[in-house]
């Protein structure tokens, strides 16, 4: 292997693992949405032991995300 290809060979690592990296950094984010709605939706489940009530505030917590 001649040295203009071991560059090319390792600049595609560093790309790839640029590109990998800042993957995992959006699904670090994702996550942590994700493990904050799920703290949220115990507390509404043991801070409203009425059906109705809660479902109208699991709605409304949707509808807020998809917004």
């Amino acid at each position: 292997m001649n040295k203009q290809s071991y560059k090319e060979l390792l600049a595609e690592e560093f790309s790839k693992n640029s590109s990998l990296q800042n993957e995992i950094n959006r699904l670090q984010i994702l996550l942590g949405k994700y493990m904050d709605n799920a703290r949220q939706l115990t507390k509404m489940v043991y801070d409203n032991s009425n059906n109705m009530e809660l479902g109208k505030k699991i709605r409304n917590m949707v509808r807020e995300d998809n917004e």
